[in-house]
């Protein structure tokens, strides 16, 4: 399995504190069923800037040593949505952005409660710009989970939607289990992935996640939204 969104870089954003952590972090996502893992820091939010992508690669780099390349961390990150996001793409490998596993998935996080009003035009520039924007989440953001039509919009602008794996099972409450049900229902889900932070608060749930998947989507739909999704488009993505 690949599991595009992961924080596992030690000491940048609320993921691992440090090396150690990192590992054994990386370690359990492994023993969960993970070999390929995207390494996605939150980017421009908050207290976390993270805007210098060589800093970032260095630590992908000393990861992958510990690991082992087992398994495999490549390379992305987690943009808080702002309005500014076709400059900051633009900027290439001088500017904050990083596709995943540098392709042109771009993996955009929204606001919990909220989405922005610019967020559409935005969503339609990046397409444009041969950007796919990824949205995190979109079950865990209040509008989108009771307003489907409202992620069904994003999608046909040119988006791709990415569930949590504990949302799936229900760690985030049952209106975020909900939302997972309907926007697969409606075509709206295009990965899932762990959002894992640490061991204690918020670990890999991929396998069991696997197993709800299978039982209420489909095996075929499981394969595809667990892995296959991410080969056939981002790797390619990647590669042309």
């Amino acid at each position: 399995m690949i599991d595009i969104h992961f924080h596992c870089l030690p000491g940048i954003d609320d993921g691992p504190r440090n090396w150690d952590e990192a590992v054994a972090l990386c370690r359990a996502a492994e023993s969960d069923g993970a070999d390929t893992i995207i390494a996605t820091p939150h980017v421009l939010r908050e207290d976390w800037l993270n805007e210098d992508q060589s800093e970032r690669d260095e630590l992908i780099l000393e990861l992958n040593t510990r690991l082992g390349g087992h398994p495999a961390i490549l390379p992305g990150c987690e943009y808080f949505f702002s309005s500014d996001a076709v400059d900051l793409w633009q900027l290439g490998a001088k500017g904050p952005l990083t596709g995943l596993n540098r392709s042109s998935f771009l993996l955009i996080e929204f606001p919990a409660t909220q989405i922005p009003t610019s967020a559409e035009a935005v969503f339609h520039e990046l397409v444009v710009s041969g950007v796919t924007p990824v949205i995190a989440h979109p079950e865990r953001n209040f509008v989108f989970a009771e307003q489907p039509d409202r992620l069904a919009r994003f999608v046909e602008l040119g988006a791709a939607a990415q569930v949590t794996a504990g949302s799936i099972l229900g760690d985030f409450g049952k209106r975020a289990q909900t939302a997972c049900d309907e926007f697969f229902n409606r075509g709206l889900v295009h990965f899932v992935a762990s959002d894992a932070h640490s061991l204690q608060r918020r670990p890999p749930r991929l396998g069991p996640a696997v197993e709800a998947a299978t039982a209420r989507w489909g095996r075929e739909a499981a394969r595809d939204l667990f892995g296959e999704n991410f080969l056939n488009q981002c790797v390619e993505s990647s590669d042309s």
